[in-house]
């Protein structure tokens, strides 16, 4: 069978038998309650991948920062140790 009959029985199987495309039962739960648990674990397992590299962007940068000023500290130190 070449691959354009398989297309044409798969959409003919699909608009025979449309129940079989529906999504989980959980995401079309007729419980308000589920449904907003739902959509808020989904909420927060999308955000927290983007916090966790946040977090580790601004921890990076403040630990470079916190290296250039004790770098600073320790040369102007070592300034002041050779004028006297």
């Amino acid at each position: 069978m070449n691959r354009g009959w398989i297309c044409v029985l798969s959409l003919a199987l699909l608009l025979v038998l449309p129940e079989v495309v529906l999504a989980c039962p959980v995401c079309f739960d007729s419980s308000d309650e589920n449904r907003q648990a739902f959509l808020a674990t989904t909420a927060f397992l999308s955000l927290l991948p983007l916090g966790m590299v946040a977090g580790t962007g601004l921890w990076m940068r403040k630990r470079s920062r916190d290296l250039d000023k004790r770098d600073s500290a320790e040369a102007a130190g070592e300034r002041n140790e050779s004028n006297r």
